[in-house]
């Protein structure tokens, strides 16, 4: 079996994709720091806004998600080059954008500063780095030569580290240091259960990786809290196993994609569901997830759950991202595809920069 031969891994991920992956308790812990220093905004925000597009523009879901019930104040996670007409002086925009030449988000850098919005760059250079420190803008720098979406806690845990400072003050920030301690403690555990070096009979990131070879994955989230990871899922499948994914949140799949599985007859269904859960899923979505997951009998290849770890919000959803970026690598092996190279994002950039 290629997963337990480390030279055949090797061989095939020849950038290190795996290595990058199970550093994300040390960037993590990093990432705290990258913010120590960092003056932010002066007023406090009315708003919090991040735009980032891609293995960026996640930090922003993620930080949706973690904090939008824990400060007095929106936070919302923009993908497009518009911003909210919602945006002005009052407002905390961080323009996240790891090599900092996203197009999206530069367009979107560039409306903010002319709406006076509190700009924070997040990036490991490129132009936005030059803009921002031009016009005198905080820039969170990030370190740089990683696929963008290698760098997640990176671009994360700074936000999160000056978003809660301007929820709660000092108190808040130390509460939430806590949390990244925890998730960073965590990932390293979880790094050493389910690295390359444990072999599949002991690996369930590498046993997910068998059980969705030849399948579309769908991955669904308990609860919208976990929404992230879902969606994080999908998109690390789309880019390190280079297959098609899909992606829902409980309880609103519920109200649509459910009645897709209909269309789903004859033949081999090509989809395997994977329930990403939580302990805050709560009682009812439970209920639900059982309901639907009848529905999908005869309509799904397979089933299965998967259950987060750790106690904080933010530890929890780290480690269902981390079962993810490590399966979705493990089925780039399978497939003998290096998880690395997204040669189709470049085509097209590539397209949309002819005259």
């Amino acid at each position: 079996m290629v997963l337990d031969d480390p030279g055949g891994i090797a061989r095939l991920d020849t950038a290190g994709m795996l290595g990058l992956i199970g550093r994300a308790g040390s960037m993590a812990s990093e990432g705290w720091h990258l913010a120590a220093d960092l003056a932010p905004p002066a007023t406090p925000p009315a708003a919090v806004v991040v735009c980032g597009m891609g293995g960026s523009g996640i930090a922003g879901e993620v930080l949706q998600a973690l904090l939008a019930d824990q400060i007095p104040v929106p936070v919302l996670s923009v993908k497009d080059e518009r911003i909210p007409s919602s945006v002005d002086s009052r407002t905390w925009f961080f323009a996240c954008s790891y090599s900092g030449e996203t197009e999206e988000t530069l367009a979107a850098y560039e409306q903010a500063c002319r709406r006076r919005a509190q700009v924070v760059a997040v990036t490991s250079g490129g132009r936005l780095a030059d803009l921002a420190d031009r016009r005198g803008h905080p820039v969170v720098r990030v370190p740089a030569g990683l696929p963008p979406r290698a760098a997640l806690p990176y671009l994360l845990v700074p936000m999160v580290r000056l978003v809660a400072r301007a929820g709660g003050g000092a108190e808040a920030e130390e509460g939430m240091r806590r949390q990244v301690d925890e998730a960073a403690r965590l990932l390293d555990d979880l790094t050493a259960r389910w690295g390359p070096a444990v072999p599949l009979s002991g690996n369930p990131a590498k046993a997910l990786a068998v059980a969705l070879e030849g399948a579309i994955p769908v991955v669904y989230a308990g609860s919208a809290a976990m929404a992230p990871a879902a969606q994080r899922w999908k998109t690390q499948f789309n880019e390190n196993s280079k297959v098609p994914a899909a992606w829902n949140a409980f309880p609103e799949l519920t109200h649509n994609e459910i009645v897709g599985w209909e269309g789903v007859t004859g033949g081999a269904p090509p989809f395997h569901v994977v329930f990403l859960r939580d302990r805050e899923d709560g009682a009812a979505n439970a209920r639900r997830l059982e309901a639907a997951r009848e529905r999908l009998v005869g309509r799904a290849r397979g089933a299965m759950e998967v259950w987060s770890h750790g106690v904080g919000r933010l530890a929890r959803m780290l480690s269902l991202i981390l079962l993810g970026d490590y399966a979705s690598a493990y089925l780039a092996v399978l497939r003998r595809v290096d998880p690395t190279p997204i040669e189709a994002i470049r085509a097209i950039k590539q397209h949309l920069a002819r005259p």
